[in-house]
């Protein structure tokens, strides 16, 4: 779904991402809330297997695939003729997957406290 909505050639008229949002250019927090929920689907997904092959490094991993996927995307965009590369966009989805991925460390044991079972 990200990388569809960093793609796709949306029509001006369709969304107007030249406003700002608490003094914020809205691409940026478009860029934030679309990788946003990377980690945390990434960390659910694999959470059991990456803990028992990597220990406290699976965060990390989940980290250095959502920089790589922010990476990707905007290098992906460079490469279609509607849309275009931009720093800011780039590190936006890297401040998201940083933000996210610094909130699933931080509540890791509280989660595995909640759902014991399920996400083993």
């Amino acid at each position: 779904m990200v990388l569809f909505l960093c793609l796709y050639s949306f029509k001006e008229s369709d969304i107007d991402l030249s406003s700002y949002i608490f003094g914020i250019r809205a691409d940026r927090v478009a860029h934030f809330v679309m990788f946003f929920p990377y980690p945390f689907s990434a960390w659910l997904a694999v959470k059991g297997e990456l803990r028992e092959r990597f220990g406290k490094m699976s965060h990390a991993i989940v980290l250095t695939s959502g920089v790589i996927l922010a990476l990707a995307a905007e290098a992906l965009q460079s490469l279609t003729p509607a849309r275009d590369t931009d720093p800011l966009d780039l590190a936006s989805n890297i401040a998201a997957i940083i933000s996210a991925s610094i909130i699933i460390f931080a509540l890791e044991k509280t989660i595995d406290n909640v759902w014991p079972d399920r996400l083993q």
